[in-house]
């Protein structure tokens, strides 16, 4: 896997969404950011853009993003928010320049399409991570800075606590995922995830938790676990129950939908779409160890 030049002081980073429209101040608290790192934003054309709940028209948000990366002095892009619109346009998207001259895409949720895509089709690391969006709920610390350090290649290696749901092991492989629903719906397609001798990521947002088991055991039919060396759980947040009551939390969900693979699994990642999102480098080989003491996830970058 490809891994795009890490970032110094005084390099550009574009600002843009290929998906929903986003909130100026909270654009404008990222430039704040990203200038505080010695780095020079440069806001795309969906910035202020709006239609409906996109950011601005498909053509605007296709040539957005194709202006970017052919910007050879733009050597990250950040999506400033998830929701949903890149599955509208990703297909018309000309990588041959960025395949060259690969940059850093950054995002999450509806940004899983551009992580698996990127990587699927050119062998290169992504990195899922905050977004201007998040600031709504104010500046969190740790995710942020989790950020810089992996766009300006430092060390990353996160300690977790122990979940009682946790399967012990070790594992190494080349890190993948995202969000569930994103990655069921992009089966079959160009975007479609590998996890075949990987370490796999997964979070969701929002979901009930039948439509959780749906998406997990889609995935699974598909063989989508069955050569994983390594299962990442990160946040499962807002999830509702059903009426009548689907009878298991989403871990557990998750936990019998894997019970006949013996990968270590580590529950409770911070990642995703709750208070703390932690930078993780899709692509990127990983060490996993998930003991009774907690889990270690380090990155050899």
């Amino acid at each position: 896997m490809i891994l795009p030049p890490f970032l110094k002081a005084g390099d550009k980073v574009g600002l843009l969404s290929t998906s929903s429209f986003t909130e100026q101040k909270y654009v404008d608290e990222l430039v704040q950011i990203l200038k505080d790192w010695k780095l020079t934003p440069v806001l795309g054309k969906t910035i202020g853009a709006r239609e409906g709940s996109l950011a601005g028209p498909d053509e605007l948000r296709q040539t957005d993003l194709q202006e970017m990366l052919d910007n050879d002095q733009i050597r990250a892009i950040l999506q400033t928010m998830g929701g949903y619109g890149i599955v509208r346009v990703i297909d018309r998207v000309d990588f041959s320049k960025f395949k060259y001259k690969p940059k850093w895409l950054v995002g999450y949720s509806d940004t899983t399409f551009l992580h698996t895509h990127v990587q699927g089709m050119l062998s290169t690391a992504t990195i899922h991570g905050t977004m201007a969006a998040d600031l709504e709920a104010g500046y969190t610390k740790d995710s942020w800075e989790s950020l810089r350090k992996a766009l300006f290649g430092e060390r990353l290696e996160y300690s977790v606590k122990a979940h009682p749901l946790n399967r012990k092991g070790s594992s190494q492989g080349l890190l993948v995922g995202g969000n569930v629903s994103l990655l069921c719906n992009a089966k079959g397609t160009m975007s479609e995830v590998d996890t075949n001798g990987k370490i796999l990521f997964l979070e969701e947002v929002g979901e009930k938790h039948f439509r959780l088991d749906s998406y997990l055991r889609s995935l699974k039919q598909a063989g989508k676990f069955e050569y994983v060396r390594g299962l990442v759980v990160g946040e499962l947040v807002e999830m509702e129950d059903d009426d009548p009551p689907f009878g298991k939390t989403p871990e557990e969900i998750v936990l019998e939908v894997m019970q006949e693979f013996d990968f270590p699994i580590c529950f409770g990642f911070p990642a995703g779409h709750g208070k703390v999102n932690k930078a993780l480098i899709f692509g990127a080989m990983v060490h996993l160890e998930v003991t009774a003491k907690g889990s270690i996830l380090k990155f050899d970058i």
